[in-house]
């Protein structure tokens, strides 16, 4: 067994004490642990000393856990957050990504194996994190250079939503349109793509299962996901399996979606140079039939794309 003080450290916060008591027993063996139902607290541990993971119940009566795990973010970027929640709420799924940019959704009841291993893949990449990264200020890691020109790739049916992104953008990036999941993947194969911003349905198609496979290929593409849906157990898959970057409802405002873009951009140009960065972006694996023959599916066809270009060389 390791020396206690070689084990990585999780802090626990939850508002009801028994909860804490079985998360504890799950994890005291492996881990320093941190147990709180105070969230200031559990920032002021952040801010005094290392935590390489934090797992935050989102329904607290002092702050939310979205909330936490947003100012977690900006005071300790490094650190690995997971929401735990019973609840399915759209507005706190939507906030975890936006702001908390969280690790994954876990559902209560847990699963205890499952829980056990999502903390213990996230305290891996943590402790990669913290000793690769320079120091953060004021939550934000130093930017590199950009290594390529890589383009936005936008993915709707609709001209209108294209041609909003052209005109925010201007003439500082190449944006491509594709109106289809075929016209999608011949671009993908194509073009040195950077950021996807994509509705969820296009022609009738759900463009999920496609979104998660990309990830799990390719975690430098970073996707933000507009769509006036608002099932959230599509959502909750594309942060676990597809780790989207934002969520934007529909009608979309130039405002926002122009920093979002900015935002997308710089995080593809640190993802793209830093390997252990990329780490943090790690998907499950899709286990849906459906979403399986989909991605099945995309696969295939990029195949035979390569396959057509080594015939033409």
């Amino acid at each position: 067994m390791n020396a206690p003080e070689a084990r990585p450290s999780l802090l626990l916060i939850d508002d009801e004490e028994r909860i804490l008591r079985s998360l504890a027993v799950l994890f005291r063996s492996q881990y320093r642990l941190h147990i709180t139902t105070d969230p200031q607290a559990a920032l002021t541990t952040i801010a005094r000393e290392p935590v390489h993971v934090v797992v935050s119940d989102q329904r607290m009566p002092l702050m939310s856990g979205a909330d936490l795990l947003r100012e977690v973010r900006r005071v300790s970027p490094n650190t690995m957050r997971i929401l735990l929640t019973g609840y399915s709420e759209l507005d706190a799924i939507v906030a975890s990504v936006n702001e908390g940019e969280i690790f994954r959704y876990v559902n209560k009841p847990w699963m205890a194996a499952e829980l056990r291993s999502t903390v213990e893949q996230a305290s891996r990449i943590a402790i990669q994190m913290f000793a690769a990264s320079p120091p953060a200020v004021d939550g934000r890691t130093p930017e590199l250079a950009s290594p390529d020109n890589a383009a936005i790739l936008v993915i709707d049916d609709d001209p209108a939503v294209f041609s909003a992104v052209k005109d925010i953008v201007g003439y500082t990036q190449r944006v491509h349109h594709a109106q289809s999941l075929e016209q999608a993947f011949m671009l993908l194969e194509r073009e040195p793509i950077g950021v996807i911003i994509s509705e969820l349905m296009v022609g009738r198609e759900s463009l999920t299962a496609a979104l998660k496979m990309l990830k799990s290929q390719h975690p430098e593409v970073v996707t933000i996901v507009m769509t006036p849906f608002r099932d959230t157990a599509v959502l909750v898959g594309l942060i676990n399996q597809g780790q989207v970057y934002r969520i934007l409802p529909k009608p979309l405002r130039a405002g926002p979606l122009g920093m979002n873009i900015a935002s997308a951009l710089r995080q593809h140009r640190l993802l793209s140079t830093s390997p252990v960065l990329r780490q943090r972006h790690v998907v499950e694996q899709i286990s849906a039939p459906e979403e399986l023959s989909v991605a099945n599916r995309m696969m295939s066809f990029l195949g035979r794309l390569r396959g057509r270009a080594t015939v033409r060389s």
